[in-house]
């Protein structure tokens, strides 16, 4: 069973000499957003315990392997007993973390039988409600907390690594893919890039370029480039419309850059463009 010690603020950590034969036990969960400060922990020989760390939004930057890394939201951190903990949180990436300390005999055979490591996951709001149970359980201690504590806890640890094996379901990332390019042709004029594409998506971002272009037969930038210059074309056939307001409404700040890539596509400036109809038809057959 897991044996739940109490919380407390501060660093959140309560164990009892009656735990240390426990096969798994959970001492500390809790959740915090960095708006005005930064943060950072130096913690060179580790903790006693074992640590998941889930970067639910922004970024945080941690070091591992003997570099800097900076780790994005959707990504998962674990520390074993005594192992190095060195990371920074920048208050202007506006990080929202998500941790849980456990420990037990058999601590080390849970994260190995789930196959629990430091991967990306994507964003999962079914994940961060298991923390915040956990984390309420411990803080109110209603009856039976420890019963729930325990069911959520075991629950998450398999949760994280279906979430992290469904990156590589071609059958749902398809699905996934198809859901994005609706949402696309709906919010067109977001500064998305491939990294906030990969989060809607629920893969890295890497795989997730793969598996765009492998469905669509374009790169996901590609793709909304694209998007965005048909939809400028109907627009720029408003008569009400002029140019610069044009290029705000898919996207693009500085109207000189949108005009560039309007001729780019088309052949013809957004300009030109306007307000002809005969136009349209001409740049369909390009």
């Amino acid at each position: 069973m897991i044996r739940v010690a109490r919380h407390r603020k501060g660093n959140g950590s309560a164990t009892y000499e009656e735990d240390a034969d426990l096969p798994l036990y959970v001492s500390c969960c809790g959740y915090q957003n960095f708006l005005t400060k930064d943060f950072s922990i130096q913690r060179p020989t580790g903790r006693l315990d074992y640590q998941i760390l889930y970067i639910h939004k922004g970024c945080g930057h941690f070091f591992i392997d003997n570099e800097w890394q900076t780790i994005p939201a959707g990504s998962i951190v674990v520390y074993l007993p005594s192992e190095p903990q060195i990371y920074t949180y920048y208050a202007k990436d506006t990080p929202e973390i998500y941790w849980i300390h456990f420990s037990g005999t058999q601590s080390l055979d849970y994260l190995q039988r789930y196959h629990i490591h430091n991967c990306y996951i994507g964003r999962h709001r079914s994940l961060t409600q298991l923390f915040d149970e956990i984390i309420l359980e411990l803080q109110v201690h209603k009856p039976f907390f420890k019963d729930f504590t325990f069911a959520s806890f075991l629950k998450m640890l398999p949760m994280i690594e279906r979430y992290y094996q469904s990156q590589f379901d071609s059958t749902d990332n398809s699905a996934m893919i198809e859901r994005l390019i609706v949402e696309l042709n709906k919010s067109y004029m977001d500064p998305w890039s491939i990294a906030s594409m990969a989060q809607y998506c629920h893969l890295s971002s890497d795989y997730f370029s793969h598996q765009f272009k492998e469905n669509t037969g374009s790169s996901p930038i590609q793709f909304l480039y694209n998007l965005r210059i048909e939809k400028a074309k109907e627009l720029l056939l408003t008569e009400g419309l002029t140019v610069s307001e044009v290029a705000a409404l898919v996207g693009y700040k500085d109207p000189l850059y949108f005009s560039r890539i309007f001729k780019k596509a088309t052949g013809v400036s957004p300009k030109r463009f306007h307000g002809n109809r005969w136009l349209m038809d001409e740049s369909l057959s390009l």
